[in-house]
């Protein structure tokens, strides 16, 4: 007798939209909305076509834990072209032995504490530089701007060794550009936002070049000097630090202006934080030169920092995998060949994981509740070990928010004015007005 056939397990919910193009022009159109809208239909695992790929995206903790973990996703050979021109040559694109002993170069210069801490002066001097403006006027009239500077003058400072002004906004300039890339279809056509985004790219590259020649044969202490040091330490070519270095150029970027930017907002929308937090600095930091020791003690600053990655949509998905053999995911069938992506945002608004989702606490993320976290499920800069896909910048990311914060809440107060604060649809949504936000000098109150 014929033994009964296992029942297969069905496919994830969603739709693939039209031949070969799929439900691309909506990613394009909204690329935050789409994985909400879909979260909302189909559930956490759902199915989709990109740019001629049947897809599927995973969110909840242990599915999105597996896409992470799991050696049947393989990075690389699904990403979107714009991807794969923008992140050339990049560590991002490729996975197994050659990522994981780039990775390590790059945790070298970003992740280790040593490093962050040598970089801290040059990152206080320059944050101040930025916030003094504001406070002697009382008035930042396009904070994103001038965090977006900022950024970009620190990228000179850690990386290309050239500080001029020109520089910084030459760099801000390309990879606003380069951001651009990824709002568009990607038809490199001269003067169009992808060409514009293709040209950008091909410009950073000779810039990195050049900095490169000057930091084999200079004296540096910064990010490039330390990445060439781990590489020629590591028997990794120097020479494919390029694409590594313009990688960290571009995440970077966003990495500091947009959660600096949020930060300021969410901070002004609710006094009751911001006092806390000013609490906290004037216990630990008061003035002077901020170190890593102090950095450290202050949990608090730590907690919003991490809720502010968690609350806004900063990275709507991870680069994508490849399946390499059929599996099941939380029910679901997921056939070889597939693609793969990890939903970074709509994880982060699991009900189940982070009650009331859509309020801002910074209180989930005290130590003992943050501990509690199934894996899986805090995933701002992904998820697994750090020499694999989880993004190295992630302790450096911190460490500027917290001197940011340490720098304002020392002197100032602020309050955010009417204004229109929705958020633009673009690769890291902020607010439309670019951010105009009141500064008064903080007067403490007599005991």
């Amino acid at each position: 007798m014929a033994r009964p056939r296992k029942k297969q397990r069905p496919l994830p919910p969603g739709r693939f939209g039209l031949p070969w193009l799929g439900e691309t022009f909506s990613i394009i159109r909204n690329n935050h909305g789409f994985y909400k809208d879909r979260l909302e239909k189909y559930g956490p695992i759902f199915k989709t076509r990109l740019f001629g790929n049947s897809f599927v995206v995973f969110s909840g903790h242990e599915a999105f834990h597996t896409f992470a973990t799991d050696a049947r996703i393989v990075r690389g050979d699904a990403d979107p072209i714009s991807a794969e021109q923008i992140f050339l040559n990049s560590l991002a694109l490729i996975d197994g032995v050659e990522h994981h002993s780039r990775k390590s170069v790059m945790l070298r210069a970003v992740g280790f504490r040593s490093s962050i801490a040598s970089y801290l002066p040059t990152m206080q001097d320059l944050l101040q530089r930025t916030i003094d403006p504001w406070l002697e006027s009382g008035r930042g009239g396009n904070l994103r701007a001038d965090l977006q500077r900022f950024a970009a003058r620190l990228t000179g400072a850690l990386y290309t060794g050239d500080l001029s002004e020109e520089h910084a906004a030459e760099m801000d300039r390309h990879l606003a550009n380069m951001r651009d890339a990824f709002m568009t279809l990607p038809v490199p056509i001269p003067g169009t936002t992808y060409g514009k985004a293709i040209a950008g790219r091909k410009r950073m590259d000779e810039i990195i070049g050049v900095a490169l020649d000057r930091h084999l044969t200079g004296d540096y202490d910064d990010i490039v000097s330390r990445m060439i040091t781990a590489a020629q330490e590591s028997d990794v070519p120097v020479d494919t630090l390029r694409g590594d270095i313009r990688h960290l150029i571009f995440a970077g970027q966003g990495g500091y202006f947009v959660p600096l930017t949020l930060t300021t907002m969410i901070l002004g929308q609710h006094p009751d934080i911001m006092e806390r937090a000013r609490a906290e600095v004037l216990e630990v930091s008061p003035d002077g030169p901020i170190t890593m020791d102090q950095i450290e003690r202050m949990e608090y600053l730590e907690q919003i920092s991490k809720e502010v990655r968690r609350y806004f949509a900063m990275n709507s998905a991870t680069f994508f995998g490849r399946v390499q053999e059929d599996m099941e995911v939380g029910g679901y069938r997921i056939p070889k060949g597939w693609g793969a992506m990890g939903g970074i945002h709509i994880n982060m608004r699991n009900p189940d994981v982070f009650p009331d989702p859509d309020r801002f606490d910074p209180d989930r993320f005290q130590p003992q509740r943050e501990a509690a976290l199934p894996p899986g499920s805090y995933v701002p800069h992904g998820d697994g070990q750090s020499t694999h896909h989880r993004c190295p910048g992630e302790n450096i990311v911190t460490v500027a928010v917290k001197v940011y914060l340490t720098l304002l809440l020392r002197k100032a107060e602020w309050s955010i004015p009417e204004q229109d604060l929705t958020l633009t649809n673009e690769l890291f949504p902020l607010p439309a007005s670019g951010l105009v936000v009141n500064f008064r000098q903080h007067v403490p109150v007599a005991g």
